[in-house]
C-alpha cells in the first residue's frame, strides 16, 4: 500500500502537526506539505484514530502495509485476494478432487 513510502520519512511532510492529532489533520498536513500520492495514500490507509505523537502515526503506516486494503483475504501467487483458507468462499480438500474426507 505505501508503495515503498517509508514512514520516518513521511515525519518530514507532517512537520508543524499539533499532537494529539487525527486522520485527518494528519491527510491535511501532508498534502499542505506536498507529499506526493504515495504519502498521501500511505498516510490515508492508515486507522480513523487520535495519535499521540508521531511515533504512533509512523507505527500505524507499518502495519497498515502489512495489512493492505485486503479486508481479511490474503493474496495468493497469482496475487489474487483469497480467503485465508485458500479458496474464496470455503474450504479446500488435500485432494483437490472436491470430495472431503471426514475422519470424526
Amino acid at each position: 500500500m505505501t508503495d515503498t513510502v517509508n514512514p520516518i520519512q513521511i515525519q518530514k511532510f507532517l512537520q508543524g502537526v499539533d499532537y494529539p492529532a487525527d486522520k485527518a489533520a494528519l491527510v491535511s498536513a501532508a498534502k499542505d506539505n506536498g507529499a506526493d500520492s504515495n504519502v498521501v495514500r500511505a498516510v490515508e490507509g492508515i486507522p480513523e484514530r487520535t495519535y499521540e505523537k508521531p511515533t504512533e502515526v509512523s507505527e500505524a503506516i507499518v502495519e497498515a502495509g502489512r495489512h493492505p486494503e485486503s479486508h481479511g483475504k490474503i493474496q495468493n501467487n497469482h496475487g489474487n485476494n483469497v480467503e485465508p483458507d485458500g479458496v474464496p468462499g470455503g474450504d479446500t480438500d488435500d485432494e483437490g478432487d472436491g470430495e472431503r474426507f471426514d475422519a470424526g
